[in-house]
Order: C-alpha cells, then sequence, then structure tokens
C-alpha cells in the first residue's frame, strides 16, 4: 500500500514539471527516481522506491515510503554537496517507531549519487546511535 502511495506521488511530482513548467529563461525543476536494489540490509527503513525532488526555487524533498508513513507528506531536504560529480542531500523522519514498539524521534538519511553513473548509496540511522543501515540503489534524473 506505500508502495502505491510512493507511486502516485511520484507520478503527482512529474505531472506538476509539466503543469508548471518556468519559462526558458528560468531554472526548470527535476526529478531524481531511485530503486533500491538492496533494501534488505536496511530492516525495514530503506523504501524501495526513492524520489528527490528539485523545484524551480531550490528547494528539494524527499518522497518514499518511510517519509509518507511517519510524516504523512514528503519531507524537505538539504543539499550537502552538489558538484559535476556526487550530489549529496539529508533528510530527517521525525517520530518514527518500529513494528516492536520502539520510537525514535528523528532518524537521519543520507543519499549520496554518483552523476555518471546514477548510483545511489543511502545511509538510515537513528539519532544518539553510532551505526546505520545501508541501502543502494539507482537513480534516473527526469526533468518530465
Amino acid at each position: 500500500m506505500a508502495f502505491l502511495r510512493v507511486a502516485v506521488t511520484i507520478i503527482l511530482a512529474l505531472t506538476s514539471f509539466a503543469v508548471d513548467a518556468p519559462s526558458a529563461r528560468a531554472a526548470t525543476g527535476f526529478l531524481y527516481d531511485c530503486d533500491m536494489a538492496e533494501t534488505d540490509r536496511g530492516r525495514g527503513w530503506i523504501s524501495p522506491k526513492i524520489a528527490l525532488v528539485f523545484t524551480a526555487d531550490g528547494k528539494v524533498t524527499v518522497i518514499d515510503a518511510i517519509t509518507l508513513h511517519f510524516s504523512k507528506t514528503p519531507v524537505i531536504a538539504t543539499v550537502l554537496r552538489d558538484n559535476a560529480h556526487r550530489l549529496i542531500v539529508k533528510w530527517t523522519v521525525p517520530r518514527a517507531r518500529a513494528d516492536s514498539g520502539r520510537s525514535f524521534s528523528h532518524f537521519d538519511y543520507r543519499a549520496s549519487i554518483a552523476k555518471a553513473s546514477g548510483r545511489i548509496d543511502l545511509t538510515a540511522i537513528p539519532r544518539s546511535y553510532d551505526v546505520g543501515l545501508q541501502g543502494r540503489g539507482v537513480c534516473h534524473k527526469r526533468t518530465k
């Protein structure tokens, strides 16, 4: 069910690019559509599908099953690095709760995308923990 909700949200985000297309002089938005391959290593804290939406005004939001489940809306992300080779963004999911009942005030995520290959390395770690969960996958940059 969560995966379907993520897919619908991604489709709506893509549609908004076409509807709200800025003029040729202005910057345009884009999206990284990411398929995570090794989600089992993430123990349920890494979604199989992740979208990083970059709007024309420079804002970045993350849409995946985890953010939609706990926050009910996309989560704002921060760009840590954006150069010719790599894009690194981070975001936090507040008030996360495991199936066991254990709660986490904040679950921090960090995604590193190699621009040439689209490979994404994702780390998810509860705040105040030393070791995080890892996932890998491939992202495709989309403008339409």
